[in-house]
């Protein structure tokens, strides 16, 4: 029970428009206490002049995503960013639409990944079967946008997507 309340906590408090910490205490199996701490609403920033994004990360940490030959980035609000594009089958079938890695640091070394990623923590993941389709703030959908525009990366299929059952964010033991 305890589980299910985080998770929903996790996923209002990534909803809010500020950046807002938390702090949920628990305990493990020997019975001590553990603070989870994690920072919320953490927006992309924009690439700096002269350095176009070279991919996109989408952080699906803690959400259940399931892995799909043919997966979309969503707003929060369940409307398409990125997803329904013309592919050739044959390289579909070799790489795939996204790539998947199972931590950031895994994400980074991808052949996809190149020297400046751009880095999108999901808000969820959208109600439709199979659960794929990753959702990220408006504000991250829009810059996620204009970056492409300098870059192209979605265009090369550079788009990877952190699957893990953990979410990310800094935890914290106390006794």
């Amino acid at each position: 029970m305890v589980k299910r309340g985080l998770r929903v906590m996790w996923v209002l408090l990534l909803m809010l428009p500020v950046s807002v910490a938390w702090a949920q205490a628990d305990q493990d199996a020997a019975g001590t206490d553990i603070a989870v701490t994690s920072a919320t609403s953490q927006l992309a920033k924009p690439s700096e002049p002269g350095k176009p994004y070279t991919s996109v990360i989408i952080d699906t940490s803690g959400f259940d995503l399931q892995r799909s030959m043919s997966p979309k980035i969503r707003r929060a609000d369940g409307t398409e960013v990125w997803g329904t594009v013309k592919v050739d089958y044959d390289f579909l079938e070799d790489h795939g639409m996204v790539s998947y890695a199972s931590s950031l640091e895994n994400a980074m070394k991808s052949d996809r990944c190149g020297a400046n990623p751009m880095t999108i923590k999901a808000v969820g993941i959208a109600e439709k079967k199979p659960a794929s389709d990753p959702m990220i703030a408006n504000e991250d959908a829009t810059l996620l946008i204009e970056e492409n525009s300098k870059g192209k990366f979605l265009d090369k299929f550079n788009v990877i997507f952190v699957k893990c059952a953990q979410p990310t964010p800094m935890l914290t033991a106390s006794k």
